[in-house]
């Protein structure tokens, strides 16, 4: 074996400790964006299926109350949509015009159900008349 051969041999000894700490450090960073950004995703997925839930929960809250005509301010009730109870709450007021009202529901998640009308999930209007 020769001289040149030997240095060879000890310069392809790999990475040193250093440079792996720095590589396993850059991975875990990288590993810790993406858990993070499929974490935020998987709520964002949960809150829309959420609205959409609740959406229909106040579109059939909004039919039991055209079928109760006139309808009752500050009626309340709970309807079951995918298999989770939403609470609701009727605002009516008169307008102008007579035997018309505008009614507008606010559907709120049982577990966060609040005192007054903030933190509605979704909230839906129409005018109802009668038939």
């Amino acid at each position: 074996m020769t001289h040149a051969t030997a240095t060879r041999q000890n310069k392809a000894r790999g990475f040193t400790l250093v440079e792996v700490m720095f590589a396993l450090g850059i991975f875990a960073m990288a590993a810790l964006a993406a858990v993070a950004a499929t974490s935020q995703h998987l709520n964002n997925l949960n809150y829309m299926q959420d609205k959409s839930l609740a959406q229909y929960a106040g579109a059939n809250a909004l039919a039991r109350i055209s079928l109760e005509y006139p309808p009752e301010n500050n009626d309340t009730g709970v309807e079951t949509v995918g298999g989770k109870q939403w609470h609701w709450r009727a605002e009516v007021l008169e307008t102008q015009t007579q035997d018309v009202f505008y009614v507008t529901i606010r559907v709120y998640d049982t577990a966060n159900m609040p005192t007054d009308d903030s933190g509605a999930l979704v909230v839906l209007s129409r005018y109802l008349g009668a038939n």
